[in-house]
């Protein structure tokens, strides 16, 4: 009996000739390797912007919040996968195999020509295989995944040209709103405030750090405190309410509200779920 492609391993190849940025914000608790076919694209991960160019590869681990912009060239072609936990412990079972990116917060690599090509031939063999659907497909895939993982390990220890963020003036003070969030969060933070803590007004902040994030500092400021939340919500006892309150939310439907357009279901749901 064939066996089904299911959503624990899913690949796709998009090429857009106009310009495209992501409209929402994103994490998830999957894994994702993002490879650039071609053009340019402007890449947030971990609080920094990185510039991607063709043959650039990232891999990003579990919930961490991600988002690509146009850069450049309007035309970019770019490579995505996304598996699940279960999928790659299943990988990694019968395989003695050390990936010590699997424990950081992403890899960024920048391989040269001749690890481009031994690359997009792995991705083109797991596109292909996605797409024919033939018998015992999630080993073949498994096995094709463990190819990738070596070839990134191989890249990573040669570190020829590791993908520096970019650092302009204006970059650097978006740097330092990010970490005074993520410090701040508990607080009841407001537009005023920022622009005093960081000596501009209001609209240009605003405006500032949509430009180089993406992000509206509203959205990433929710995300903060959302991430903060599921760890409470999957590590301790704490009431919701108390959740709530310590993440910084004014009131507990605020909480619920947010919660729930971010990671799709309510707080107790999500608690009973990671538990």
């Amino acid at each position: 009996m064939e066996q089904e492609l299911e959503p624990p391993f899913i690949i796709e190849q998009i090429k857009r000739a106009g310009p495209f940025s992501m409209d929402s914000d994103h994490y998830h608790d999957t894994y994702e390797i993002y490879y650039l076919l071609a053009g340019e694209r402007s890449y947030y991960i971990n609080n920094l912007i990185y510039t991607l160019r063709k043959g650039d590869l990232i891999f990003i681990n579990k919930n961490e919040l991600h988002r690509t912009t146009s850069k450049g060239s309007v035309r970019h072609e770019r490579i995505l996968i996304n598996f699940e936990e279960d999928f790659l412990q299943k990988t990694l079972a019968n395989y003695d195999l050390s990936i010590p990116f699997l424990t950081t917060q992403s890899l960024l690599l920048r391989p040269g020509v001749h690890e481009q090509g031994a690359i997009e031939s792995i991705l083109f063999s797991m596109l292909k295989e996605q797409e024919e659907h033939r018998s015992q497909q999630i080993p073949y895939l498994q096995t094709l995944l463990i190819q990738l993982f070596i070839e990134m390990n191989r890249v990573q220890e040669i570190s020829r040209e590791p993908i520096a963020p970019e650092s302009s003036e204006k970059q650097l003070k978006v740097y330092e709103m990010i970490d005074y969030l993520q410090a701040h969060y508990v607080e009841k933070l407001t537009l005023e405030q920022l622009s005093e803590t960081f000596f501009i007004s209001s609209t240009y902040l605003c405006r500032l750090f949509k430009q180089t994030t993406g992000f509206t500092i509203v959205e990433y400021l929710n995300y903060i405190r959302i991430k903060e939340a599921q760890r409470l919500l999957q590590s301790t006892n704490t009431k919701v309410t108390t959740i709530a309150e310590n993440t910084g939310f004014d009131s507990i439907a605020h909480f619920g509200r947010v919660f729930k357009q971010i990671a799709k279901c309510s707080p107790l749901q999500y608690r009973k779920q990671n538990r």
